[in-house]
């Protein structure tokens, strides 16, 4: 008899829609990895109640349940509540705060991942996280996916981007855990000190490349990650700002995911989401995965 194949390790994942136009991106992207991975799939819609309506809370909330289910394509109205099938999928309407609603029920009921979209887009073309997503990047305990672009297809590679920490390993071993089967760069951008090794700033750059690619190599291999999973993964150094490193290699490789972690949550998160990590999502074209200090 065949041993059968373990469970994947993304089992549930929370789509947290505020049913806005670009909405349909986030549905798009959380329906296909459900499908990829086999993981159960509750779409999240979080009615906030407003000082001008004079309906109660149930009235509201069942108006907006049937705002979801109007909102959801055909194709997955169908698969709700289906007793067989390639995923399943549910709806759920709450109230309260949608940051701290969402992040509640993502914790409280053991999701593995949650899934949100952008709110807006700027005349210039600058993406907007919005209020909601911030504070959830900031405040998560689970792994929080931003998605910016309409999937048409699985994700090809992910750029995983570390500075080395404890954080952005635990970053790294998570998004390569929770999707074992997309290819993977991970990618580390150093900083030339100002102590110089040579007059030829070439040769300089080139020896604190050389040093900040075997200490990436260390980083690697320590990560609790299948060696398969290790074996597998591409390794670049670059110099100057993580974020410009990280442009560059977008620009080179084309990845359509790129993995952050937070040096903490709450007060610790709120400074760091201020810097390199914000600058970074400021930046990419991608969707976004963020992982939390304490996944």
């Amino acid at each position: 008899m065949p041993t059968p194949a373990a469970p994947h390790p993304l089992a549930r994942i929370l789509l947290a829609t505020d049913l806005s136009a670009r909405s349909d991106r986030a549905l798009d992207r959380a329906v296909a990895l459900a499908r990829e991975t086999g993981a159960a799939l509750t779409v999240l819609h979080v009615s906030e109640a407003d000082a001008a309506e004079e309906i109660g809370t149930e009235d509201r909330l069942r108006q907006a349940e049937a705002r979801l289910l109007a909102d959801l394509p055909a194709a997955v109205l169908a698969e709700i509540g289906a007793p067989s099938g390639p995923v399943t999928i549910r709806t759920r309407v709450a109230d309260g705060d949608p940051a701290v609603t969402i992040r509640r029920i993502a914790e409280d009921d053991g999701f593995d991942l949650i899934v949100t979209g952008l709110a807006r887009s700027e005349p210039l073309g600058r993406l907007l996280l919005g209020d909601t997503v911030d504070r959830l990047l900031r405040r998560s305990a689970v792994p929080v996916l931003v998605v910016r672009r309409r999937a048409t297809g699985p994700y090809r590679r992910m750029l995983i981007a570390t500075d080395l920490s404890a954080p952005a390993r635990r970053a790294a071993e998570a998004a390569l855990t929770l999707l074992p089967e997309v290819p993977a760069t991970v990618i580390h951008a150093f900083e030339t000190p100002f102590q110089k090794i040579s007059t030829d700033p070439a040769v300089q750059i080139r020896a604190h490349g050389d040093t900040a690619a075997r200490r990436l190599t260390d980083e690697i291999d320590a990560l609790a990650v299948p060696t398969a999973r290790l074996d597998g993964l591409t390794r670049i150094v670059l110099p100057g700002p993580a974020d410009d490193a990280v442009a560059t290699e977008l620009a080179r490789d084309h990845a359509d995911l790129v993995v952050l972690g937070t040096r903490g949550q709450g007060v610790v998160a709120e400074a760091v989401l201020g810097s390199m990590a914000k600058r970074i999502l400021a930046r990419v074209e991608p969707d976004v995965l963020v992982v939390p200090r304490g996944h």
